[in-house]
């Protein structure tokens, strides 16, 4: 049987990859953090990041107002991926009552929809008998190696395993399916 073997970009995280970060600056509570502060400053970071994605959700944990305290935010893209973000604080002020902060993307999960649509179409456009493909949950990093189920148009199931080429979405994409003998 025929192999596909072919390439798609999906721009799902950030331009510059998995662990884009920035520097930011935002009010203390007192001995803590103002997490809400720190939700609105990424949420604000995030679309020049992401190569324009805006972040959906964000929901940040609490932190010391001192300097190498870490915390942590969860939240998700209107590209449907959940983004674990992890932060330290580099500097406080106390006159001011600002601290500032690094923050970076630490893991990002598609729930396998969109590398399945993508998948189905991009096999289509090659000339293969395929209706739909689903892929399971996936965490986005370079060389990762997803398998996932390809119906064809007799109904009939084969594998199509996806090998991702960056940590931004892209993907290879293999199946053993029959090419499409009616075009």
């Amino acid at each position: 049987m025929p192999t596909s073997r072919s390439t798609l970009c999906l721009v799902l995280i950030a331009g510059a990859g998995l662990l884009a970060g920035c520097e930011a600056s935002v009010s203390t509570g007192g001995d803590t953090i103002d997490s809400g502060d720190a939700e609105l400053t990424i949420k604000r970071q995030y679309p020049g990041q992401a190569e324009g994605l805006k972040l959906t959700e964000i929901s940040c944990g609490e932190a010391d107002a001192k300097v190498d305290s870490k915390f942590t935010c969860t939240g998700e893209n209107d590209a449907g991926v959940s983004l674990d973000f992890e932060s330290t604080i580099t500097e406080v002020n106390d006159d001011t009552g600002k601290v500032g902060f690094d923050w970076t993307i630490t893991k990002a999960t598609s729930d396998g929809k969109v590398y399945g649509d993508a998948a189905a179409e991009n096999l289509q456009r090659q000339g293969y008998a395929v209706t739909a493909v689903e892929c399971p949950a996936i965490v986005i990093e370079k060389g990762r190696q997803v398998d996932c189920e390809a119906t064809m148009d007799d109904g009939s199931k084969q594998n199509a395993t996806l090998t991702l080429t960056n940590g931004n979405g892209g993907f290879n994409v293999k199946t053993s399916g029959p090419l499409d003998s009616s075009g």
